[in-house]
């Protein structure tokens, strides 16, 4: 029979690797976003590179350099700077769930840890409780078996009681009866000599 301390300390391994299972799919995810990251970013990289080495030379006059680019490099700028800053984003988003995991992580291990120690003190408590317990039921045992040599006494007591009464109560209707035969011979006796005292 499984005891409340197995199941306990069961049902607190179970959640320890359920929660191991889903930080490690967390730590997959992040790895796999992050690469993901890393490969756009590099992407990102090696089209602003190629669009610039691609550009024609501006004229030096100033009616050229305020001219605006073609549509599709400003198009192609703006694409890429909007990936990268959502790459940003995503990265910094990534960044606060590992924080909060690992901060949720922490805060789960101590939990844990206070877990197992309160199981140890209520573990003690218990076995202190059940010698206890076990030795309040040896003095009881003890008190009840006194208890049943005292009244095992008592009636044996009782019982020779009865018989001294009735030894007693059997002894003087014995002594009574002596008494009458020995007053009933003696009044034989004292009528035969006023008998032979009244024949003279």
């Amino acid at each position: 029979m499984t005891s409340w301390r197995d199941e306990y300390i069961q049902a607190l391994q179970d959640r320890d690797v359920r929660e191991q299972a889903s930080y490690q799919k967390l730590d997959a995810d992040l790895i796999a976003a992050f690469t993901n990251l890393l490969d756009r970013t590099a992407e990102l990289e090696a089209d602003k590179a190629s669009n610039l080495w691609s550009s024609p030379p501006q004229p030096p006059d100033s009616k050229a350099r305020d001219s605006p680019q073609p549509t599709g490099t400003n198009d192609g700028t703006g694409q890429l700077r909007r990936d990268l800053a959502e790459a940003l984003r995503s990265n910094g988003q990534l960044q606060t769930r590992v924080r909060n995991a690992e901060a949720e992580l922490v805060k789960l291990r101590a939990k844990s840890r206070a877990e197992t120690k309160q199981v140890e003190e209520l573990s003690r408590e218990r076995a202190y409780l059940a010698q206890k317990l076990k030795d309040r039921d040896e003095e009881l045992r003890g008190k009840t078996k006194l208890l049943d040599d005292v009244h095992d006494e008592v009636i044996s007591l009782n019982l020779q009681l009865n018989m001294s009464e009735q030894k007693v109560k059997d002894l003087k209707g014995e002594n009574k009866e002596l008494i009458d035969r020995w007053m009933a011979r003696k009044g034989r006796e004292a009528e035969e000599m006023n008998r032979a005292f009244e024949e003279r």
